[in-house]
């Protein structure tokens, strides 16, 4: 009897463990090293290993972190961050130290790539007026003043294993959410190098082709609307210019797509998927715990006053109705008891 209740109590005891150790949704602007997979979640950085899949928070700060990018040999992380109230580029140890800031101009600087001496990244910024459009610049992890580099426009952008060449778009909108969009502001690819500056276009595509990701000498990956109306992965081949479509969804969009150590990592619907490019290409859900505390979920007590929208008094004047919050609550103007008439948390009155 003893025995069976000890087994009882085991058995109950790891399907609680089960249970507290859901999968996670939501991570956002993944980046993936050969051992690990880097990702914003609550508005900071997250650490997983790609064999474990539990993840360990990085970073802390009332400021977002966002667009983290592992360097060449996997030790370090560049990402941009609002710790200031300004959004510039930081290093960090990849495991979590003191983030060192990179840049300090009031523009939003965007971490893009690493360059492949480990010691440079690449980030874009719109910090030059009034031209106003992304351009794209070089800075070391010791600091000093970045350099702008030999391309007249350029945004989302990612550079070849030697450097010396790069893929990007002259147009940035890849964070308005306009489906099939063919008008003005449609994003290409475009390639050079920097020391011949010999850009040029290699998608004509009336659509979007946006996110590029050089893997080797050969192939640029990037993400397109290009057939089925929704975002997908295409390979580009710089030898012959085929172009080969890599993942095939025709529902939810490819979004944020990043690519490191042969494999490219991306969010569709509300989970992060793996696409291994040297072991058939097949995409992998990637599972992960997120052992989070919870505190952006928890209830907190709120200043309605701060909140009122419209209002009406009573033809007596010794009530009123507001829109507090998106509830319709029913005052008095001096005292009583106050009434919430709506009571639906899930709308909006």
């Amino acid at each position: 009897m003893i025995k069976s209740f000890l087994h009882m109590l085991a058995l109950t005891f790891l399907l609680l463990q089960i249970a507290g150790a859901e999968e996670a949704h939501l991570m956002r602007f993944a980046d993936v090293s050969a051992k690990h997979i880097v990702f914003t979640y609550e508005n900071d950085l997250w650490l997983a290993s790609i064999e474990e899949g539990k993840a360990r928070r990085i970073t802390r700060s009332d400021g977002n972190e966002v667009f983290a990018k592992f360097s060449p040999d996997g030790q370090m992380l560049a990402f941009s961050a609002a710790y200031d109230g300004n959004m510039d580029v930081y290093v960090m140890d990849v495991f979590g130290s003191e983030p060192k800031r990179l840049t300090f101009h009031p523009a939003f600087d965007m971490a893009l790539d690493w360059f492949p001496d480990g010691r440079h990244i690449l980030f874009r910024s719109r910090r030059e007026w009034p031209f106003r459009a992304d351009m794209v610049y070089k800075v070391s992890i010791d600091g000093g003043m970045p350099e702008k580099l030999p391309v007249d426009q350029a945004g989302l952008s990612s550079l070849s294993p030697d450097g010396k060449s790069i893929a990007y778009n002259r147009i940035s909108r890849e964070f308005r959410n306009w489906k099939r969009h063919q008008g003005g502001t449609a994003q290409d690819i475009w390639v050079g190098s920097f020391a011949k500056k010999d850009y040029h276009k290699i998608t004509e595509f009336v659509g979007t082709d946006n996110f590029p990701m050089w893997d080797d000498a050969d192939h640029i990956y990037f993400n397109s609307d290009r057939q089925d109306g929704a975002m997908n992965i295409y390979r580009y081949d710089l030898s012959s210019g085929d172009i080969t479509r890599m993942t095939f969804y025709k529902d939810y969009d490819v979004k944020y797509p990043s690519i490191g150590d042969h494999k490219i990592i991306y969010q569709y619907a509300e989970t992060l998927y793996l696409l291994d490019l040297k072991n058939g290409g097949q995409p992998q859900k990637v599972a992960i715990e997120i052992p989070s505390d919870q505190v952006l979920t928890r209830s907190d007590y709120i200043d309605n006053e701060k909140f009122v929208g419209g209002f009406g008094l009573s033809p007596k004047g010794k009530r009123a109705v507001l829109d507090i919050r998106g509830e319709i609550i029913n005052l008095p103007t001096e005292e009583g008891v106050a009434y919430n008439l709506s009571r639906r948390s899930g709308s909006r009155e």
